[in-house]
């Protein structure tokens, strides 16, 4: 069974969003990840085993089952929360997965930028040979942005999953077993043509003074069969025109 846009944000908010991730979104369930059952199997190493199957193919699974935490800086009483399984946050997760290019603005406080952070953790997690960066308009933005790749991974309950070794460093995040990485530059074309990109996660993309640079430096990653992901706070300008396919 297909939804349409206004089946997951209400009528309203859909015609204002229309052409955000595509020009017409209509897209098939995302199948829920099989249940482990303790009646079959009672010991830690197969509730392990059946864990790592299920998040191999499905990083939403993790949501769904409380391993990945947030950190809500305004939130002085209980900072530290679980990821909300919203269901426009799965939606976003599962099309994240189909698709090479995402180009999407964002309010406050929905945890798209959080959602992306992880899904790219999750990418060095469970697959091989990932170099994946994080860009904003400056360094050290990118580097926190990588603080919070840190603080999801070490988020995760030990007793639950695998967890790969990793190497933290600033604007770099490693993990070393699978030859895979992290890496926080800034904006500008030649910042990432010295590179081959598997995965490019731009945030508050609307607010660069490069950006249309940036983006034009980053198509051969998708030429190639990586993934570009664009999110930001809506602003006038070259981001509006990649949103809506406005693109001269």
């Amino acid at each position: 069974m297909g939804h349409a846009l206004d089946d997951i944000l209400g009528p309203q908010a859909a015609e204002r969003h229309k052409g955000i991730i595509a020009p017409k979104i209509a897209v098939s369930d995302p199948q829920p990840p099989p249940k482990f059952d303790w009646g079959q199997a009672t010991n830690k190493a197969d509730f392990i085993a059946h864990n790592m199957e299920v998040y191999f193919d499905n990083p939403w699974a993790m949501v769904e089952d409380g391993h990945i935490w947030t950190l809500d800086e305004a939130d002085k009483i209980n900072p530290v929360k679980q990821m909300p399984c919203d269901p426009w946050l799965q939606w976003t997760a599962w099309k994240w997965q189909q698709e090479d290019l995402i180009s999407l603005f964002k309010s406050r406080r929905m945890m798209i930028s959080w959602l992306f952070i992880f899904l790219h953790l999750w990418l060095v997690m469970f697959k091989e040979g990932r170099s994946v960066f994080f860009v904003s308009d400056k360094e050290e933005k990118s580097d926190e942005l990588i603080d919070r790749v840190e603080f999801i991974y070490n988020h995760i309950p030990d007793d639950v999953m695998l967890k790969p070794r990793i190497k933290r460093t600033y604007c770099h995040f490693e993990v070393p077993g699978l030859n895979n990485y992290i890496l926080g530059v800034a904006q500008g074309a030649r910042q990432l043509a010295q590179y081959t990109a598997s995965a490019l996660f731009f945030d508050e993309f609307a607010h660069w003074e490069r950006a249309r640079e940036t983006f034009m430096a980053a198509k051969p990653t998708i030429d190639g069969g990586g993934k570009v992901t664009l999110v930001s706070s809506p602003k006038e300008g070259f981001f509006k025109e990649i949103c809506f396919d406005q693109v001269r």
